[in-house]
């Protein structure tokens, strides 16, 4: 997840520049994993350097307060890498800082994308969400009646990510609730592409 997010950002910004990252303490295995593959993104776009780090916790109020508390150190900041669910947070610490808004990574929580929707309407703001959605469940499920079925099925799998951009933000945030996360189920058929390394 964290490379998608600096692919994104050195597709819309060949010139690179400073990026603020926003992670989770704790160091569980997933939260490493999306920094770890944020740094290897930024390896292979060297254009970009993370200039500040912060922990969000997953939580707008911990991140808000986080960057806020940061920002004043800081240079100019073209994009922001979350781990999802920091974005909003994120973007109040920059307003209230009366900073130019960069680019944030959102994390497919509906207060995200409901603020995307509004400054896209407003003036065209453009940036991409990201995110392992909750339905994964569902997936987990057709697995495991895969093995159940005698199937061979490898001990680690990849899980899709459910990618909300420009164009099918406003579908997804119509059928994300208020107060979710946007979803996604998977099918058999999912999870057999998924088995398959597909």
């Amino acid at each position: 997840m964290g490379e998608i997010q600096v692919d994104y950002l050195a597709n819309k910004m060949a010139d690179g520049g400073n990026l603020l990252e926003i992670s989770r303490s704790g160091g569980r295995f997933v939260d490493d994993e999306i920094s770890a593959g944020i740094h290897k993104g930024v390896e292979n776009h060297n254009q970009f350097k993370i200039v500040g780090s912060v922990h969000g916790d997953w939580a707008q109020d911990v991140a808000q307060k986080a960057v806020a508390g940061i920002l004043p150190s800081l240079p100019e900041i073209k994009a922001v890498v979350t781990q999802g669910g920091d974005g909003y947070g994120a973007a109040q610490a920059f307003k209230a800082a009366g900073r130019p808004t960069p680019t944030i990574i959102m994390g497919n929580r509906q207060d995200e994308l409901a603020w995307w929707k509004e400054q896209k309407d407003a003036n065209g703001y453009e940036t991409m969400s990201v995110s392992i959605a909750p339905g994964v469940s569902t997936l987990a499920f057709w697995v495991a009646q895969m093995i159940l079925d005698g199937q061979e099925v490898p001990h680690d799998l990849v899980v899709p990510f459910l990618q909300i951009d420009q164009d099918n933000l406003e579908e997804n945030l119509a059928n994300t609730e208020e107060g979710g996360v946007a979803n996604v189920e998977y099918s058999l058929d999912d999870a057999k592409a998924v088995v398959a390394g597909k």
